[in-house]
């Protein structure tokens, strides 16, 4: 497998230090950074083996980076002042994470750049959680989850397909693009999906999460066979161990997801109403010929007072709510360790 190499060229040592401990930590889309402190000294590198990304700080920037070998060539900006043109900037100064995901997404974008893909990956563990009655814990629950398996020191990807999630308010965030934005990337642009995913993924106590649909409709406009080819790529191609999916029948692929999850966690309270929905989901699927899916399935309940931890998203693998999730996920004795 080729090798794909992130260059940085700046004066700033503690900086290309902070950069290099997040990459060794982060390995963003499977890059190998490359450090240097002269132009000169990149351009020399680049005749011995080019650069998918060569990023070079305002201040030590001059006319001889337009010589080094790299598909996409960004100006780590600092006050915007060097009138630099012929080349894409991102901000120098912010957190490392939201400056990758522009460089990520900028590469992904160029037409003019083209990919190594990755080979060998392991498959990830598909994880579903879905409640016939729609019960409002089910996200909670699914999230808890997702952070219990990343505190045992996996990679995990969390997937939304509720129509409304609520994400927006309850982190105080914004979200510029959402998961539709995505597939749709990537169903076109297959061997990018690392950088893309690397572009659009916000991460919420060590665990990466696609922003959710923004306009449900649009969720409900990707196809069966759209969701299949694309999770698909996700299971072997992100680099994730555990992908969680927070399962509705918004997904046209909702049948799909339950024949491929290795575990389907099914959230039904404990009383009349809520036992006769599930029967009639139970029965659905196995009129469906489904039923291997149902063999797959642990049915759980919520504990009481669950509404008084959503309010901190980030911490929910040590409330009572993310021990109560830990002790679902060991019952399978399947997806409870590292």
């Amino acid at each position: 497998m080729n090798r794909r190499i992130l260059a940085v060229c700046d004066s700033d040592r503690d900086y290309l230090n902070m950069l290099h401990t997040y990459f060794l930590k982060k390995n963003p889309a499977g890059f190998e950074i490359r450090i240097f402190d002269s132009v000169k000294r990149a351009a020399e590198a680049s005749k011995e083996e080019s650069f998918e990304i060569l990023l070079v700080g305002e201040k030590i920037y001059d006319n001889n980076v337009s010589g080094i070998s790299a598909q996409k060539i960004l100006i780590l900006q600092e006050d915007g002042l060097s009138d630099i043109s012929g080349f894409g900037a991102v901000s120098k100064y912010q957190s490392m994470e939201r400056l990758m995901g522009q460089v990520l997404d900028a590469f992904a974008l160029d037409e003019k750049c083209v990919s190594t893909e990755s080979v060998g990956r392991t498959a990830a563990s598909l994880i579903s959680f879905y409640s016939p009655e729609r019960h409002k814990a089910q996200s909670v629950a699914a999230l808890a989850a997702a952070q219990a398996l990343s505190d045992m020191g996996n990679r995990v990807l969390y997937i939304s397909m509720q129509p409304f999630s609520g994400f927006e308010q309850i982190l105080c965030t914004k979200y510029e693009a959402d998961i539709t934005d995505f597939l749709y990337f990537v169903l076109k642009h297959s061997d990018k999906l690392p950088y893309k995913l690397e572009g659009i993924k916000r991460t919420i106590h060590g665990v990466d999460y696609l922003p959710p649909a923004l306009d449900y409709s649009d969720l409900c406009g990707i196809t069966e066979r759209e969701w299949e080819e694309c999770l698909d790529m996700l299971l072997h191609g992100a680099g994730y161990t555990h992908i969680v999916v927070d399962l509705t029948e918004t997904c046209r692929g909702f049948y799909r997801f339950l024949e491929k999850s290795d575990t389907v966690y099914v959230l039904a309270a404990q009383d009349a109403l809520a036992d006769a929905m599930y029967t009639q989901f139970a029965e659905l699927i196995r009129s469906k010929d489904m039923s291997a899916a149902l063999e797959k399935q642990v049915r759980f309940n919520m504990i009481k007072g669950w509404e008084s931890y959503v309010s901190d998203l980030s911490r929910l693998s040590h409330s009572p709510v993310g021990v109560h999730m830990k002790g679902i996920l060991g019952q399978d004795g399947q997806h409870y360790k590292v």
